[in-house]
């Protein structure tokens, strides 16, 4: 019988840096293999102060991993992501992921699975970074409609070697990414089925001499966890998930299932007992490491002095590129109607020929920290790269994209929700549903993401060029903002539509 074991270990409460105990004595035909696991890195390379604490940090986390035993030249384990890896602030995203790229390599990643947000800078640019990176990246459901095999930047699975025994990963992406995605950046390319992907593959895997077979997927662990019965007919040792910020471990079907959270601010080791007498897992533990520490008390491991060099180099890259104070706000602006009413109304001032705006609330991705706001927090706060498209709708139109998709919404307000809701202009006047109105909306929702139906309605829509961060940049500018006049004396934090 497999004996599993699930803990969690909050470094933060540790009083002082404890050695991680040698194992225990094993007998001569039972292999320990260790795996570390992370997921939607999202760029977060440097560590940063939240509340009392600081947490996350590329270099933070690598001292860590360190701490437990993890050496990225050595075979007696492995370091794995479930995908999301780059998207985020502007020390990734403004080199499109190029800084993640070389401290993926420095840290010693084996393998990653594919994010939807992977695809934020074209598959061109998913394709030129994993030619850069030395792991394998994977996907298991991915594949070209027109060949039906996975594109040449993936593989379904790879085969590596720890501590003498030989184990297969699976990678799975979500099946949802061409919604939530630039539908462009996945023309062509199709996300199937977990289990279809599962029952194709793991078999293939065995076949090929896996001893011991684990899925990173970048989906979230309560949909993971329902394939933990086919997991278990299988033999898959781990489902390892992502994509929607948990942190969890649960056994569920005698599967063990978990996810990282996000940002670099936690990491899952796992450990897995291999009997090479019998060919079976005997005994599998997953513990939650924490990347956190009360700031006051200083770091209780070293950050790792390599990734620190590359780090400081990115982010003096960064400053350089994007350092320039464009404002100043003493509270920050959280996300939330303040922020999403300044992008909106910044759009219709910088381009007075449209009426209205709509923006997707998923685009809005950082808070504005408190102290002056550089380019590089504008990046953050706004990390795609999209232009704004000026879409001709009738007032009905307007109306049925709110009604299924919602959004951050400018020259208007929006009142209730579903078939009830209704529209009032800023002038005080109802929108008509009969009248023809100037949309601004960012070319990813004009394209369909997140469900809107803008390109069906207007298929000629006006693509004005405009990246839809400039008028928010020119907009803060324009207001001289300053510690006596700071940037959230100016905001309309009024609510504009229903909680969508």
């Amino acid at each position: 019988m497999r004996r599993l074991t699930v803990t969690v270990t909050l470094a933060t409460l540790l009083v002082a840096c404890v050695p991680t105990p040698s194992p225990p004595t094993l007998p001569p035909t039972v292999r320990q293999v260790t795996l570390f696991y992370t997921s939607d890195e999202h760029g977060y390379l440097e560590a940063r102060e939240r509340g009392a604490y600081t947490v996350g940090g590329a270099a933070e986390l690598m001292g860590r991993l360190r701490q437990e035993g993890y050496e990225p030249d050595s075979d007696t384990a492995l370091l794995l992501s479930g995908g999301d890896m780059w998207t985020g602030p502007a020390i990734s995203s403004w080199f499109q992921g190029a800084s993640v790229v070389e401290v993926f390599n420095e840290m010693g990643y084996d393998a990653a699975t594919v994010g939807n947000h992977d695809f934020d800078f074209g598959a061109e640019v998913l394709s030129a970074n994993s030619a850069e990176m030395d792991l394998s990246l994977l996907s298991a459901n991915l594949r070209e409609t027109a060949s039906g095999e996975p594109p040449a930047y993936v593989q379904p699975y790879v085969i590596r070697q720890v501590n003498g025994v030989r184990v297969g990963i699976i990678g799975l992406s979500l099946q949802s990414t061409p919604r939530i995605v630039m539908p462009a950046h996945v023309e062509g390319l199709a996300f199937g089925d977990y289990e279809e992907a599962l029952r194709e593959t793991a078999p293939q895997v065995r076949a090929e001499g896996a001893d011991i077979v684990v899925v990173i997927a970048h989906v979230c662990p309560a949909d993971l966890a329902l394939l933990a019965p086919l997991a278990a007919d299988l033999d898959i040792s781990l489902l390892a998930g992502g994509h929607c910020h948990q942190l969890t471990t649960m056994e569920r079907a005698g599967v063990l299932v978990v996810g990282p959270g996000a940002n670099w601010e936690a990491a899952i080791r796992v450990d897995l007992l291999y009997d090479t007498a019998t060919g079976e897992v005997t005994e599998q533990e997953a513990q939650v490491i924490q990347n956190r520490y009360r700031t006051a008390e200083g770091p209780p491991v070293e950050p790792d002095p390599d990734v620190t060099e590359i780090v400081a180099r990115w982010a003096a890259q960064t400053d350089e590129a994007l350092g320039k104070v464009i404002g100043y706000t003493g509270t920050g602006i959280e996300i939330g109607w303040a922020m999403y009413n300044i992008v909106t109304d910044s759009w219709l001032w910088y381009y007075p020929e449209a009426d209205l705006a709509i923006s997707n609330l998923g685009g809005f991705r950082e808070a504005l920290p408190p102290g002056e706001i550089t380019l590089a927090d504008i990046v953050a706060t706004l990390p795609f790269e999209n232009t704004l498209m000026d879409a001709e709708l009738t007032g009905e139109e307007v109306l049925e994209n709110l009604r299924c998709c919602g959004g951050a919404v400018g020259g208007m307000i929006v009142h209730g929700s579903g078939p009830e809701l209704t529209v009032t202009l800023t002038d005080g006047s109802p929108l008509d549903p009969q009248a023809t109105y100037h949309v601004l909306v960012n070319n990813y929702i004009y394209q369909g993401g997140d469900g809107y139906h803008f390109s069906q309605q207007d298929p000629d829509a006006y693509d004005t060029g405009i990246h839809w961060r400039e008028p928010v940049i020119q907009w803060i500018r324009a207001q001289g903002t300053g510690p006596d006049h700071p940037l959230e004396s100016l905001l309309d934090d009024t609510p504009r539509g229903p909680e969508w």
